[in-house]
């Protein structure tokens, strides 16, 4: 499969792509080539492209109506999302899978399926673990980083939405341990994808994110990046009305925090005994990219919903 960016032009954060792109009828669907060995696996990061629903965020040199939304938002018709499902899993020959949605809280809970949940009670939830064919587990995103797992010697998968609160409360290596413990699963099995994401160069935070990070890991100090902020006329004329930018002593007054939040997931699953070679982590920035994905923050909350997705094709 042709390389979806090219990591020297594109801007944005990019980094070390290695996803490629998977197109069908229109709708494109972003894989890690290294996954797409295994036959028996499903897989994929979804884009904004090749559906019916009318989101108003388009960039103007898409066609309308054309947004592959797939969370059910106050603005679109909940027509337009069955439809989307429906594309998305024939651009991945899945239609015979069953699509597994968890209720998204942004927590830790990880939910380990041997069956189809019932489609009238979602199970709230931000982890699902499987080794039962047939199921093909999601969840919904538009800048919070979807994560994917997979054990490919007792064909064991996971996903994982990881935000910053799923992502400070060690997600991403909960569901390696849930993976070694419910099912046994070795490091040396293990392959891990980190899909498209708000990234470093678009994701500023505030002080008591920062302070969250600080409070849990050792190596948070790497995971920050502080750029200097030239305080406006006003600023210096009052600066008690902007006090909030001051705190934090050891930090450099007027200045705007980012976090890293591939990096902190990619710490978490290299502690967990994935190999760094085993990682796939290059996916492109949501905020920057508006011509592929959603963005929640770029949007101001109104965007739709994209799907990482992996599951286990039945026998």
């Amino acid at each position: 499969m042709a390389s979806l960016f090219n990591p020297s032009r594109a801007g944005g954060g990019v980094g070390n792509l290695n996803l490629s792109r998977h197109a069908k009828r229109g709708l494109q669907v972003l894989q890690v080539p290294a996954l797409t060995q295994f036959r028996w696996l499903v897989h994929g990061f979804s884009t904004r492209l090749g559906g019916v629903s009318p989101s108003p965020n388009s960039p103007s040199r898409l066609a309308k109506g054309n947004d592959l939304n797939l969370g059910k938002v106050p603005w679109d018709n909940p027509q337009n999302v069955e439809v989307n499902r429906r594309r998305l899993l024939s651009s991945l020959d899945a239609e015979q899978m069953n699509l597994v949605i968890p209720k998204q809280i942004h927590s830790d809970l990880i939910r380990v399926l041997t069956d189809m949940p019932r489609a009238d009670f979602p199970l709230p939830g931000d982890g699902l673990v499987t080794n039962h064919p047939g199921l093909l587990l999601s969840i919904q995103v538009a800048d919070c980083l979807p994560i994917l797992l997979v054990d490919v010697r007792q064909r064991v998968v996971a996903v994982l939405h990881c935000g910053w609160r799923g992502t400070v409360r060690r997600l991403a290596q909960k569901g390696v341990g849930m993976m070694k413990l419910m099912f046994g699963s070795r490091e040396d099995d293990l392959w891990a994808a980190i899909g498209p994401g708000i990234r470093v160069c678009c994701f500023s935070v505030g002080e008591e994110v920062a302070e969250e990070f600080e409070g849990q890991f050792h190596y948070a100090g790497q995971l920050f990046n502080h750029r200097q902020v030239t305080p406006t006329p006003l600023e210096r004329k009052y600066p008690g009305l902007f006090k909030n930018r001051l705190k934090a002593s050891d930090r450099p007054k007027h200045h705007d925090t980012y976090l890293d939040l591939v990096q902190a997931n990619l710490y978490q699953l290299r502690e967990a005994g994935i190999s760094v070679n085993r990682i796939d982590s290059g996916a492109p920035c949501t905020r920057c990219h508006s011509e592929l994905f959603f963005s929640h923050r770029r949007d101001d909350g109104k965007t739709g919903r994209m799907m990482g997705m992996i599951g286990i094709r039945g026998q």
